[in-house]
C-alpha cells in the first residue's frame, strides 16, 4: 500500500512537471546524468531494475515501494514500475517523509 504522506507529494511533482513515469522515460533522465530519487514498484523486473541503474554515473537514491498496479492506479495507466524525482526540493520533501 502506498503512504498516504508521500502520494501526495509525487501528484504535486507531477503536475510540477519533475517526475518521470516509467522505464523510458526514467532512462532518459538517468542519462542526463541528474542527481534523482528513484522509487522501483516491489514486483518491477529486477533485470531491467539493473539495466536502468547501470546507465547512471552516479548512483541514485533508490527506494522499493508499492506494487506495480498500484502505482499505475496512483498515475492513471494500467502499470507503473518505475518513478524518478528530477527536482531536489520534491526529492527533499519525499525523503522526510519516508524518514519520518
Amino acid at each position: 500500500m502506498l503512504p498516504n504522506e508521500i502520494v501526495g507529494l509525487f501528484g504535486l511533482a507531477q503536475r510540477a512537471g519533475k517526475i518521470a513515469i516509467g522505464a523510458t522515460a526514467v532512462s532518459r533522465e538517468i542519462r542526463r546524468s541528474r542527481d534523482l530519487l528513484l522509487f522501483f514498484a516491489t514486483d518491477f523486473s529486477s533485470s531491467t531494475k539493473e539495466k536502468l541503474l547501470a546507465q547512471s554515473e552516479k548512483r541514485p537514491q533508490i527506494f522499493e515501494i508499492g506494487t506495480m498496479e498500484e502505482w499505475g492506479k496512483f498515475f492513471g495507466r494500467e502499470r507503473v514500475g518505475v518513478i524518478a524525482i528530477s527536482d531536489k526540493n520534491f526529492a527533499a520533501g519525499i525523503l522526510q517523509k519516508l524518514k519520518s
